[in-house]
């Protein structure tokens, strides 16, 4: 039979507990806008280079959406489409649920497809679909009356945005702009791939005669505390076609949020920080926001989504520290540029060799040692 969802119980907010489902919502509602908001750093010279960036850049004009996007969307894709969802999912802000369009009418779906098609030629995404209905996910092994230990989960309109994804990874794939590191989100690659080729990497310096060593980095709160402006700066750079820029700039900014328990929704919230989820499109947004993170020749680089380890080998253990310390140096600094918090106390370090060594190299970062494991979760 299948699980019956668990009932959220009364939660532990800043004016004590609340117990109905309103103030449930609600109590999570403000501990979720702390958590999308940027984190407490400042580069000064990245700040003025994403401002000069998003001044220069200039809205697209109707003659330019006609050179960028010839092609229209047709009822047939767009029905195609449509064919795939899931109808066990519930429904955004619009109350329009996959099973309602899945019964459309034939008259319906050619109205349907002249929105998107208009919602590309004028670069616009619509205001009443920037407003996320976040349903809270208890995180395993937390605390329930907690409100920070629920996972946001957003109903989105995906309709238009799998259509948005397409052109962008179009562009993406046509340019070869991610980054060969990354394996999250990418087509024919998943975990095991990025798995294999560390453990190969490890053995082969076995077979050398090598020690290794790994740090496996924490990213506090990758997805919820992206920088907009900054994520925007880095499609100028990667130089997206201008109909396209525009509309993923419409589709990113003035986001807004509001949590749903039972029947009851909490007030909407306004999103200071961080990438809509509950889509493919936000994966591709994270992949582009971390894809000039720094790389050396001395250290391998493995990305999975936020999942980030930095490996290095040699006979002396001594070299391997040092290529690490010189890589996590670069990365402390890019991780301030960007606005990117990391967790020191939770970043692990793990020191591969076929003997045990008593006395290992420091590892640091952010001024802070690394703390050397037996075993890391990857």
């Amino acid at each position: 039979m299948r699980k019956k969802a668990q009932k959220i119980p009364a939660l532990l907010g800043e004016n004590g507990f609340a117990y109905s489902d309103s103030n449930k919502a609600e109590t999570i509602a403000l501990s979720l806008e702390k958590q999308f908001s940027l984190n407490d750093l400042s580069h000064k010279e990245t700040e003025k280079e994403v401002k000069t960036s998003k001044e220069n850049f200039s809205s697209p004009t109707l003659t330019d959406n006609q050179i960028d996007n010839p092609k229209c969307i047709q009822p047939s894709e767009v029905i195609k489409f449509i064919k795939k969802l899931n109808i066990k999912k519930a429904c955004g802000f619009d109350c329009i649920t996959n099973k309602m369009l899945r019964n459309l009418l034939c008259t319906m779906i050619f109205e349907i497809t002249e929105i998107i098609n208009n919602i590309f030629k004028f670069s616009c995404f619509p205001k009443a679909w920037k407003t996320a209905v976040v349903v809270p996910i208890l995180k395993p092994g937390k605390d329930p009356i907690q409100p920070e230990n629920y996972r946001p989960i957003s109903l989105l309109s995906k309709l238009t945005e799998n259509f948005i994804l397409d052109k962008l990874n179009v562009h993406l794939v046509e340019n070869k702009i991610l980054c060969p590191e990354q394996f999250g989100f990418r087509k024919s690659l998943n975990t095991t791939h990025q798995l294999l080729r560390v453990v190969e990497y490890i053995t082969s310096g076995f077979e050398k005669g090598e020690c290794t060593e790994a740090v496996f980095l924490d990213i506090q709160k990758a997805f919820d505390r992206v920088w907009i402006q900054g994520l925007i700066h880095k499609l100028i750079r990667y130089k997206t076609p201008p109909h396209l820029l525009h509309l993923l700039k419409s589709y990113l900014e003035e986001r807004k949020f509001a949590v749903k328990i039972g029947n009851s929704i909490s007030e909407v919230k306004i999103l200071g920080a961080g990438i809509p989820q509950g889509g493919k499109i936000f994966q591709v947004f994270y992949s582009l926001y971390v894809n000039d993170i720094p790389k050396t020749h001395k250290t391998l680089l493995g990305i999975y989504a936020d999942d980030t380890a930095i490996l290095a080998k040699n006979k002396n253990h001594k070299y391997t520290a040092a290529a690490l310390n010189q890589h996590l140096a670069k990365m402390d600094d890019w991780f301030l540029k960007w606005k990117i918090a990391l967790n020191a106390n939770k970043t692990e370090a793990v020191y591969f060799a076929k003997f045990r060594r008593k006395h290992k190299q420091i590892v640091k970062i952010k001024n802070q040692t690394i703390t050397w494991s037996q075993q890391a979760k990857y």
